[in-house]
């Protein structure tokens, strides 16, 4: 920092608010000290809750909607040029990834202001945006902008000067596509085949941890059973959730979860009802329509707009349905193509 930036920012202090002043310092200073992202693996986070007063912009949230999801958590303010550049990167992060269950949050964590509201929207800022949130496990330590990217399975990965973290993002999400690896963190010895193996990707993994379960006197096989009791308790909860808010993935998240754990049953009537809604057959063929406009986008070529139109029509035809799931995820469509829309809007 120069002399002349620090006697400007002393003399101001005479003049602007001193949480602009504060804002200003913290935005200056935060790059020179995150050099590199904090490796946080094995925390598991705790979401603040999405209350409507503390919502400023985008959709908003609840904590279920977040479940199995990889999420960009990042506190800024208005008054933090760093803060700024960065929501052009986040915009980038939140089309390329959302249609494959990802999504950034913004908690804006300097004093309310109207010109937040103004700059998120002059800007075309899909994502949702919360006043003064924070995450317990991960709160920020003080400098800004601070983001936090959390996996799938709820724990954190990384937190850290928002631009080292970008490139985490992809393999988080690849990570996700391929099955949540389900002995994390665990020490293999004896059993260091299941490291590969154990990983729902298609295949009976149940079979693989039910011997260990007869070696009671063994100490790494019981590890394993815990970590896979655990991974299935929580990849349950992924399941049931998706059901709710996204019906399109939750048959594929319920397939692939019954080929991995043929035990499990509770999923069979909610995949048999999904399986039988014709509309959501034809919400998928919709779904992958729209995805291919969202790699289009991602590759830097323009999107028609008679395509967004044509396929927002079509989508808003069943958004009148009687039927729970067809609503929703005709919804979470519409979503999607608006941001697409948002992001092809001159001036963004």
């Amino acid at each position: 920092m120069t002399l002349n930036v620090v006697f400007f920012i002393i003399h101001s202090m005479n003049v602007f608010p001193a949480f602009i002043v504060s804002g200003v310092i913290a935005a200056m200073t935060v790059p020179a000290l995150s050099l590199a992202a904090e490796q946080a693996n094995g925390s598991k986070v705790t979401y603040p809750a999405f209350n409507d007063s503390s919502h400023i912009h985008g959709p908003k949230l609840k904590t279920s909607d977040l479940k199995g999801k990889v999420v960009f958590f990042e506190y800024w303010g208005i008054n933090c040029p760093p803060c700024i550049a960065s929501m052009p990167h986040l915009q980038e992060l939140q089309e390329k990834f959302q249609s494959k269950g990802f999504t950034v949050i913004g908690s804006h964590s300097q004093l309310p202001s109207p010109r937040v509201k103004q700059f998120l929207e002059e800007k075309k800022i899909t994502f949702p945006i919360y006043q003064s949130l924070s995450i317990p496990e991960a709160p920020c330590p003080g400098g800004l902008p601070h983001a936090v990217l959390i996996g799938a399975n709820g724990k954190i990965v990384a937190k850290g000067y928002p631009p080292q973290l970008y490139d985490l993002v992809k393999k988080e999400v690849m990570k996700m596509e391929r099955g949540l690896p389900i002995l994390e963190g665990v020490e293999l010895n004896k059993y260091k085949s299941l490291a590969k193996t154990v990983v729902s990707t298609g295949s009976n993994i149940e079979s693989k941890i039910t011997p260990l379960r007869k070696k009671t006197n063994d100490e790494e096989a019981q590890t394993i059973c815990e970590a896979f009791d655990a991974w299935l308790e929580n990849t349950k909860e992924i399941v049931q959730a998706r059901i709710q808010s996204d019906p399109l993935e939750a048959v594929t998240a319920i397939m692939r979860l019954k080929t991995a754990v043929p035990s499990v049953k509770e999923f069979d009537e909610p995949l048999a009802a999904l399986k039988a809604n014709r509309d959501l057959s034809k919400l998928a063929d919709l779904n992958k329509k729209i995805s291919a406009l969202e790699q289009r986008k991602a590759k830097g070529r323009k999107i028609s707009e008679s395509d967004l139109k044509s396929l927002t029509q079509a989508v808003d035809k069943f958004t009148e349905s009687d039927n729970e799931a067809t609503q929703t995820a005709a919804s979470s469509l519409k979503k999607n193509l608006s941001s697409l829309a948002a992001s092809e809007t001159p001036g963004k």
